[in-house]
This record gives structure tokens, C-alpha cells and sequence, in this order.
């Protein structure tokens, strides 16, 4: 995985992004944190800072997996400067002429902040409070993720030299085999990548899919609807004060009969609306579901890449329990919508055929008063 969208919004400082962050345990009750943590499979994050007068001076902490063959770990540290208002934070990271701000939430021990996108979205991202302690213990955890995957490298690498020096022969098998096992491992790497960036893709479409909603188009039926309730009934009342001298009572009818015909109208303007409301439905709706398509199609990719790697490293960064929870979160979402679009279409066929039935009762009254 590549680093963190967080240093992403330094895009001219550092170029380069991750996908998602996996959370690590939250800091003890009743003590300050003196950080906060986010890891993933490849990397490390940790940020301090300090605040004075609702000023904010920190760094953020990078310890990475590098992608050589074999790995290798790395570290940075990003200074940023910044200010806190109640929960409300904004850090900013400054390099040469170019900066770049992130917003979010401090609540307690866990720091949310909103990070921006390659496609100009923002994404939250979540680091929880913990000790120096329990940073080190990440750094340490990953130090001996990538320390066993070169002991295994070396190891392999040390068993072709030996062969290589035994029977020169095998030279160009022994050749051939490490050329394979890095084709391999870079297939690991690509589909590793790949899925990670559809997964992003992914949670940013199914967001927008679920703030979709019908309730303000319903609204403005009903409203329409009571007041369309509400002149019917105001001509059925004038209709019975007869026709009045000369037939001018009459001609208050057909006054009224012409403000429902308005009304029937108004609900037909609310039709348009709930035509173009199912445009935005559609292209908010068709996204989650190629997205879907696309990282069940990535996950068999890199199981079948996972499967392939005669090395065992690198290692799938997902398992079929994270993929599962993900497409469920997406599927659910997608069939929240449709659920709610469906009940939509009902309530607008109900208003528009009691809208019709109500406007041919009211066109009925005038000549019902047989007035001469």
C-alpha cells in the first residue's frame, strides 16, 4: 500500500497516497494521549502536537514498507502548524512556497480528519490516542513484519547462490526462478495496489449514493396535494350557496375550478422534478454498483496472484473477511436506495391519481348547479 492520503494533501510536498487506514487500539481512560495512531498493512502514523492559544504546532510520523525487493523500512517526519476550537482542528503542512490545510474533529483520544482526494472528494480518516509505548510497538510490529520478509528473501537467495556455485548448470534455471518469483511478487504488489485504489473508489461512490434522498420532492407533493385538498373544498362550499343573482355565484365556481386546475398543474411541475430526481438517481446509483463488479473482479485477482507467489511475500494485503464486510457495507447501501426509490414511485403514482380523480370531481361541480 503507498503512503498515506494525509501526506497526499501535500501534493507538490509529497506526492504520494493510501487507500485506507486500519484503526489500532484506542489510549487508557483518565490519561492524555501523547500521540495519535493509524496503521495499515505497510505503514505507520503517528501524530503529535501541542496547542497554546488555540494555536496547534506538530509533526506527523511516517514509518513505511518500501516497495524494493526485498523490503526495506523507512521513516519521515512532516511539521505542520495549525488551530484548535473546541473539537473543531485544521492542520497545515507547509513546504517551500506551497501548502496545503486538512480539516477535522479532536473528541477526546480520537482525531478525525477529512482528507482530500485525487477526484476532489474528502475522505475521514480516523487516528486513535496512545502512548509512546504503543507507537513503538506498531514501528516494531512492522520493523519485524519486513525484517522476516528479507530473512526469507535472503534465505531463497542464499539457497540459488549455493546451487549456482554447485552446478553451473543450474545457473540458468536458478536465474529463471528468481525471475519468476519477482514477476510474481510484483503480480502481489500490482493487485494488492489496484484493489486498495477500487476500495477507495468504492467508499467515496457509496457515499454518495447514500445521501441521496427523495424527501424534500415528497414534501412538496404533499404540500401541493393539501392545498389542491384544501380549494376542492372551498369550491364545494361556494357551490353551495347556489348560483346567486345573475349567475354570479357561478362564476366564483368556475374561479375555484380554475385554481385546482393550477393545483393539478403544480403536481405535474412536482412530476418534472421527480423525473430529473431519477436522472441523479441513476448516475448516483450506477457507479456503486460497477464499483461492486470491480473489486470482487480485484480480489480474485489478487488471491489468484496470492495463490501464484511461490515466495509467500509479499503477502495479500485484504482477506476475504475485510472484502466481505466492504461489498456487504456497498450492497446494503445500494439496496437501501432502490428501496427507498421504489417507495418514492409509489407515493407519486398515489398522488397523481388522486390528483386526476380530484380534478375531474371539481370540474363536475359548475355544471352540476344547473345554473341558467
Amino acid at each position: 500500500m503507498k503512503v498515506s492520503r494525509l501526506t497526499a494533501i501535500t501534493s507538490t510536498l509529497l506526492a504520494t497516497t493510501i487507500s485506507c487506514f486500519l484503526l489500532v487500539s484506542c489510549f487508557g481512560p483518565g490519561a492524555p494521549p501523547d500521540g495519535y495512531l493509524a496503521v495499515d498493512a505497510t505503514n505507520v502514523y503517528f501524530i503529535q502536537f501541542t496547542e497554546k492559544n488555540n494555536q496547534v504546532n506538530g509533526n506527523l510520523r511516517v514509518v513505511e514498507e518500501t516497495n524494493d525487493t526485498p523490503p526495506q523500512t523507512k521513516s519521515f517526519a512532516i511539521t505542520f502548524t495549525g488551530t484548535q476550537s473546541g473539537t473543531s482542528i485544521t492542520l497545515t503542512f507547509s513546504l517551500f512556497f506551497f501548502s496545503s490545510s486538512i480539516t477535522g474533529t479532536l473528541n477526546g483520544t480520537v482525531l478525525t480528519l477529512d482528507i482530500p482526494q485525487s477526484d476532489g472528494h474528502l475522505q475521514s480518516e480516523t487516528f486513535n490516542g496512545v502512548s509512546i509505548q504503543q507507537y513503538n510497538q506498531a514501528v516494531d510490529a512492522l520493523q519485524k513484519k519486513v525484517s522476516q520478509e528479507d530473512q526469507q528473501y535472503n534465505n531463497s537467495q542464499a539457497t540459488a547462490t549455493t546451487l549456482h556455485y554447485n552446478d553451473q548448470a543450474t545457473a540458468t534455471t536458478i536465474q529463471a526462478t528468481q525471475a519468476a518469483q519477482q514477476s510474481e511478487q510484483q503480480a502481489v504488489r500490482d493487485a494488492n495496489s489496484q484493489l486498495s485504489s477500487d476500495l477507495a473508489t468504492l467508499k467515496d461512490d457509496q457515499n454518495t449514493l447514500a445521501a441521496f434522498s427523495e424527501s424534500d420532492t415528497l414534501t412538496s407533493y404533499q404540500k401541493d396535494w393539501q392545498q389542491m385538498q384544501s380549494d376542492y373544498a372551498t369550491e364545494q362550499k361556494d357551490a353551495q350557496a347556489g348560483c346567486g343573482a345573475n349567475s354570479s355565484n357561478l362564476y366564483q365556481v368556475n374561479s375555484d375550478d380554475y385554481q385546482i386546475n393550477s393545483d393539478e398543474y403544480q403536481i405535474h411541475s412536482d412530476d418534472y422534478q421527480f423525473n430529473s430526481d431519477k436522472n441523479q438517481y441513476t448516475v448516483d446509483l450506477t457507479p456503486v454498483q460497477k464499483d461492486i463488479q470491480t473489486v470482487q473482479n480485484d480480489w480474485t485477482q489478487l488471491q489468484q496472484a496470492a495463490a501464484s507467489n511461490s515466495t509467500g511475500i509479499p503477502v495479500a494485503a485484504y482477506s476475504a473477511n475485510d472484502i466481505d464486510t466492504m461489498l456487504q457495507k456497498a450492497q446494503a447501501v445500494v439496496k437501501n436506495a432502490q428501496d427507498a426509490w421504489q417507495a418514492a414511485q409509489s407515493q407519486v403514482t398515489q398522488y397523481d391519481q388522486e390528483a386526476s380523480a380530484l380534478q375531474q370531481q371539481a370540474g363536475n361541480i359548475p355544471a352540476s348547479m344547473q345554473c341558467a
